[in-house]
């Protein structure tokens, strides 16, 4: 088909106009780097030793003569740890999922949408086969060994993937419709995102920062132009990837700098290349900061700063584009974030966290611009909010 000469003109200043009316943020990232092809991802759901639960802090508004720090009673042989503050969730080695804290609609597990608190864990009926668990906010996923994924708490519409069917929570276990052959998941609060084994990621939620790419729906959906990928988190606004070659790629805004692109602002549903980031092994978000872990065991961060969020120095409400090491830290092996609070374990299995007090509770009230380090007894094996897997005390001779 012939394009007539006039008609070229007019997209060609229609492209212009649009250019024009554009932010120098939002040209900025119009004209970023998209993700990298790079090697294709074979995922495997990750392996941790078994061990006992230690909660270093207690929950959020826990009555005053509850648990305030120590081992969990129970919890041996767990694999993986959920903590969003009010309610805990583990697994343990033989896929019996178990909670204990405050139930706020539906976050224990157990059947209803009341408010109380459980200070003894109890086993949650309806879910088997589990390895692993994950949490945003209320709302609590449990990948089974088959791949699928069952969810429940607060949010009714991400438990049904992203339909929207009333409002009340979830008390019991459910199957999320649609979502299969996933080996783990980086949930926001809003949306959730979960990892095929074949490196895709799978999203559904809230779209407003076009975190599910150019879609209008909150259906579920695979991200588009990103491959590749090992390890997925929400950052709240953005969403960040690491892949296979250990490059790092975001999509959604970049109102804090989350897409590694200055000037900050304006937004994209397209995944692009977060710049100065490589040999990255895994990623964590919190509310608008997130965290790259190098295969070096050095933790960058990038986003929002505020109450020492990036472990900078820097306690006031800043952001960095570009990714900053997190200084005062020795090698690490694992990272984590809680809101406004970075976590990580270190290749002695020591605990480290910076930024906001309340995640880092009695350790640091008023918030830590550096790296503090937060006591256990044993060896630390894997994180969630304020509890860690410790790995288990060899049996005396």
């Amino acid at each position: 088909m012939t394009v007539k000469p006039w008609l070229r003109v007019l997209v060609a200043g229609a492209a212009v106009l649009g250019l024009v009316g554009c932010s120098k943020a939002d040209r900025a990232v119009l004209g970023a780097p998209g993700c990298p092809d790079g090697p294709v991802a074979h995922v495997s759901p990750r392996q941790v030793p078994v061990g006992t639960v230690w909660a270093w802090s207690p929950h959020f508004g826990a009555p005053v003569d509850s648990r305030q720090k120590g081992l969990v009673p129970g919890w041996s042989d767990v694999v993986s740890v959920a903590d969003d503050g009010h309610t805990t969730v583990a697994v343990r080695a033989d896929g019996t999922v178990w909670s204990y804290g405050t139930n706020v609609a539906g976050s224990l597990g157990r059947g209803s949408l009341e408010r109380f608190y459980e200070a003894e864990p109890r086993q949650i009926s309806g879910v088997d086969e589990a390895s692993a668990v994950y949490s945003s906010g209320a709302t609590f996923y449990v990948v089974r060994r088959d791949g699928t994924v069952m969810a429940w708490g607060q949010d009714r519409f991400l438990v049904r993937a992203g339909k929207r069917e009333g409002h009340d929570g979830v008390a019991t276990p459910q199957h999320v419709p649609g979502v299969r052959d996933i080996v783990s998941m980086g949930p926001g609060l809003l949306n959730a995102f979960a990892l095929r084994s074949d490196g895709r990621v799978r999203g559904w939620g809230i779209n407003v920062t076009d975190v599910l790419g150019d879609t209008g729906g909150t259906r579920l959906t695979t991200i588009d132009d990103v491959k590749g990928v090992v390890d997925v988190a929400s950052a709240g606004g953005a969403v960040i990837a690491a892949k296979a070659d250990g490059h790092v790629c975001a999509w959604g805004n970049n109102a804090h700098g989350l897409l590694g692109i200055e000037p900050r602002g304006g937004q994209m549903g397209r995944p692009l290349l977060v710049p100065a980031l490589k040999d990255v092994v895994q990623v964590a978000g919190g509310n608008d900061v997130a965290y790259a872990l190098g295969r070096d065991g050095v933790v960058r961060a990038w986003g929002r700063g505020v109450n020492g969020a990036l472990g900078d120095g820097d306690t006031s409400d800043h952001a960095r584009a570009e990714p900053v090491r997190v200084a005062g830290l020795p090698r690490i092996r694992r990272i984590a974030a809680f809101g406004l609070t970075g976590l990580a374990i270190d290749v002695e299995g020591r605990l480290w966290g910076w930024g906001s007090g309340l995640g880092l509770g009695r350790y640091a009230e008023n918030g830590a611009a550096h790296p503090v380090r937060i006591p256990l007894p044993r060896r630390a094996l894997d994180l969630s909010g304020h509890h860690v897997i410790l790995e288990d005390v060899p049996p005396t001779r």
